[in-house]
């Protein structure tokens, strides 16, 4: 049963990362973890001021601005910008209209730049800005970084000398514009307006509670506030009471507050509104409806630089939906009786037979010890062992005194010999630290297991005081970290990143999944088998909520279309935290979907049918030709039939190779490159579902030079032609590349190039045939950079030089006389 009328939603897991925020206002960095107060202590007043700007120094302006000449980047100011917030802005690019941007967006974010855009309001051109400076001298430096950096560049630096826009006091809206990111696009309603919170000392500590992310106890204040004295109610009121739920994830709470609103102030409504609205919907299963308010929501930003292209990917998010609510229920899912009356998720695997999670069971007896964002007590860690039948968890323990601590520890994950853990964990010292905001962040920590005890656990260096990092997953070579973050460079409110895991116990630079994966809402709980990652966002289509997702992941080309894990996997509630073994199809994940023992709970899953596996695969081993030794480092490449290139990997140590998920019956070329060899083609064809051998020979270049009767010739296969044609055939072509690649490799070759037809046909037509068949050999080498100086001449000899018995005189089969129509290449000085 839940604990409180209207606490039904734990949301634990975004206590781990803080990362809740509004879908086009200031990001919230973070749950305010362990801010719990022992009753009747009171919160002192937080004072929001607006935003001041320094007094600029002439000399140091006079400074910049130099530099900046000297940098050719010309300075423009405004000392009136409508809409556009006051400040120093690198503009990477101005555009005349707005077609391209998204890809253009794309391009720019993975150089590394935090691009923002806003419309001049008196040229309607589209700036596209590297981020915004309080002053010249940072927005200079980040000028110049952009230079140096070889891929961008930077048309101006623009000054907006504006005064600060008071959102205190009322504005025109129609007028108003605003900076914005490619992933945020504002509308400016009641957050903009006046916040008449009115003279009421509950609806004042209520907002004081909102600030500080307490959710839980703002909304119960708000709705007391408001029942106490209806007459204070204003659609600001009313927007945090619905925003207090739904970020505490009360969908049914937050929905009917933003029912009211909506039937109150429909036209004033924002994007964001709008976003949660549906989202609320959702959750209650009201599909259609949702529906109906995400077109309001599209028809709000199609009005702003990027709204308008928005349409391809509502279209199809409107099929994705179709799709999920009428697809075919893959898993079975059973509510584990483990569960608690308080939270219990984030579970990961642990040796063979075991399962460690999260839970804030044993914490409920200490109250002191509740964080503020939803009564939740503070999460530990526990090991429970599998039941391989029942799949339950029984003989659940805490996990270790060494990790657990007095306030959060969750979201774990272990390398593939468990002997080195990676979780979650507020960050303190001897007691909660706190940014300038007054926010405690999330970290991850690792530990590794000496003498069969846990050591005493490490923050990782990537680790930030002002962003949270959380939520780690291990790839199964233990050489990827995968994790969660709000740190500067996310596209969305929080993003999957990961790192490279090095020999040494280092770790690489973060790196951003992209927007194949991240969203500008919320991506969180990675999963990675090596071939597919499992995740929870709320910022691709799903049932409501988090829905569980997975994408597969291929060697070359990284991850594929992501895809809705779908019913019953995912609810109208969140559902999250999602492990499954592949060799057995079942797993575990949270949910706090209707029907469950407490806030959050776990559930178990085995798939209904099993799943298809594409067993179609070329194979191979590379060797030299005349020695039989492998060929490590050799690069094969598999291309279609009209030769463009597919996939392409290295030799490994024994020249093996391998070429998987291929399709049925389908004719595939093998293009085969190593330094000192000649390159190889070959042609091979899938069977059904099944893996093909191929062996492949190489012969060095030099073996390609023999002598044949006193004469020093380039031995390649026949180059042959098609029955009275002089054009170079496409497998002729591959032979005359390989002859290519000798002539670079001896740059003073000269050869001579000879031709020859069979014996059908008049003699001096086919002295012509031969002729002309030499000049078209001799002017592909040319066409393929080799000068025509080193081809001392070609020349056709006819049929007066074959090869067989097939003078005419006798019946030869079509192959016999395809052997005499031949080019041969004699070597004349090297």
């Amino acid at each position: 049963m839940r604990s409180s009328k209207y606490t039904k939603r734990s949301v634990l897991f975004y206590a781990l990362l803080l990362f809740l925020s509004t879908l086009a206002g200031p990001v919230i960095h973070a749950q305010d973890i362990g801010l719990g107060l022992v009753a009747g202590q009171e919160l002192e007043d937080e004072v929001s001021g607006v935003d001041t700007y320094p007094v600029s120094n002439p000399k140091e302006d006079l400074l910049w601005q130099e530099q900046a000449a000297d940098l050719g980047i010309p300075i423009v100011s405004y000392y009136r910008m409508k809409g556009v917030e006051k400040g120093f802005y690198p503009v990477i690019t101005i555009l005349e209209s707005s077609r391209g941007v998204s890809k253009l967006y794309k391009r720019l974010h993975r150089n590394g730049l935090d691009i923002i855009s806003f419309v001049h309001p008196e040229d309607e051109k589209l700036y596209l800005s590297n981020s915004r400076f309080e002053s010249g001298e940072e927005a200079l430096l980040a000028a110049r970084q952009v230079i140096e950096g070889g891929k961008n560049t930077v048309v101006e630096l623009l000054v907006v000398e504006n005064e600060p826009i008071d959102l205190l006091e009322p504005f025109d809206l129609k007028q108003k514009r605003a900076v914005s990111s490619p992933g945020n696009i504002p509308d400016y309603t009641a957050d903009n307006l006046k916040f008449n919170s009115a003279p009421n000392a509950i609806i004042k500590k209520a907002d004081q509670y909102f600030e500080r992310m307490w959710y839980a106890d703002a909304a119960e204040l708000y709705e007391l506030g408001l029942e106490r004295n209806p007459e204070i109610s204003n659609p600001a009121i009313i927007e945090r009471v619905a925003d207090a739920h739904y970020f505490n994830s009360d969908m049914e709470r937050a929905n009917f507050w933003y029912e009211k609103l909506y039937e109150g102030a429909s036209k004033e409504l924002s994007a964001e509104y709008l976003f949660k609205y549906s989202q609320s919907l959702k959750g209650l299963g009201k599909y259609g409806r949702a529906r109906r308010i995400l077109k309001l929501y599209d028809k709000k930003v199609e009005g702003s630089p990027l709204g308008r292209y928005r349409q391809q990917e509502i279209l199809e998010r409107e099929a994705t939906l179709d799709n999920i609510l009428d697809s075919e229920e893959l898993f079975s899912v059973k509510n584990l009786q483990i569960n608690s009356e308080y939270s219990d998720f984030a579970p990961t695997f642990y040796k063979e037979d075991k399962i460690v999670y999260a839970s804030s069971l044993d914490s409920a007896f200490f109250t002191t010890r509740r964080y503020k964002w939803n009564e939740q007590p503070y999460l530990d860690l526990y090991v429970a062992k599998m039941n391989e039948e029942s799949d339950e968890l029984n003989s659940a323990v805490k996990f270790s005194k060494s990790i657990n601590t007095k306030y959060h520890e969750a979201a774990v994950a272990f390398s593939p010999d468990h002997n080195t853990m990676y979780f979650t964990r507020n960050n303190f010292g001897k007691k909660l630290r706190r940014d300038i905001k007054g926010v405690n962040h999330l970290k991850l920590y690792r530990s590794q297991k000496v003498n069969g005890e846990w050591s005493e656990a490490e923050e990782l260096p990537f680790n930030g005081e002002d962003y949270s990092t959380g939520h780690p997953a291990v790839s199964p070579d233990g050489k990827q970290l995968y994790f969660v973050s709000d740190r500067p460079g996310s596209m969305g409110e929080t993003d999957i990143f990961t790192v490279d895991i090095y020999e040494d116990g280092t770790y690489s630079i973060p790196k951003n999944l992209g927007t194949q994966i991240n969203t500008e809402q919320k991506e969180m709980f990675p999963f990675f088998t090596g071939t597919k990652l499992y995740f929870s966002s709320d910022g691709h289509t799903g049932l409501g909520g988090l829905d569980v997702f997975q994408a597969e992941f291929d060697q070359e080309e990284g991850f594929q279309d992501i895809q809705n894990m779908g019913k019953p996997i995912n609810s109208g509630k969140d559902d999250f935290s999602f492990i499954v073994s592949e060799e057995t199809q079942k797993g575990y994940f949270a949910s706090n979907r209707e029907g469950g023992k407490g806030d959050d709970d776990l559930y178990s899953f085995e798939r209904l049918f099993p799943e298809e596996v594409n067993e179609n695969a070329i194979a191979g081993i590379i060797t030299d030709k005349i020695t039989g030794d492998r060929l490590p480092d050799a690069m094969v490449e598999l291309l279609d039939e009209n030769n463009i290139r597919l996939k392409e990997v290295i030799s490994d140590a024994d020249g093996g190779f391998v070429f998987e998920d291929l399709d049925s019956h389908k004719k595939y070329h093998l293009r085969i490159q190593k330094d000192l060899y000649a390159e190889k083609d070959k042609f091979v064809e899938t069977e059904e579902n099944n893996l093909v051998y191929t062996d492949i020979t190489m012969r060095k270049l030099e073996e390609l030079v023999t002598i044949e009767d006193g004469i020093k010739k380039l031995k390649t296969e026949m180059i042959y032609f098609d029955f009275d044609k002089d054009a170079v055939r496409e497998d002729a072509a591959l032979e005359l590349d390989k002859l290519v690649a000798v002539m670079e490799e001896y740059p003073s070759m000269v050869i001579k190039i000879a031709a020859h037809t069979d014996s059908r046909g008049a003699k001096a037509y086919n002295q012509q045939l031969s002729d002309r068949r030499a000049k078209s050999t001799r002017d592909y080498l040319i066409s393929q950079g080799i000068d025509s100086e080193r081809i001392e001449s070609a020349i056709g000899y006819g049929e007066s030089q074959l090869l067989n018995e097939c003078d005419g005189s006798v019946r030869c089969a079509g192959e016999k006389h395809q052997l005499n129509r031949r080019s041969e290449f004699i070597i004349v000085d090297m």
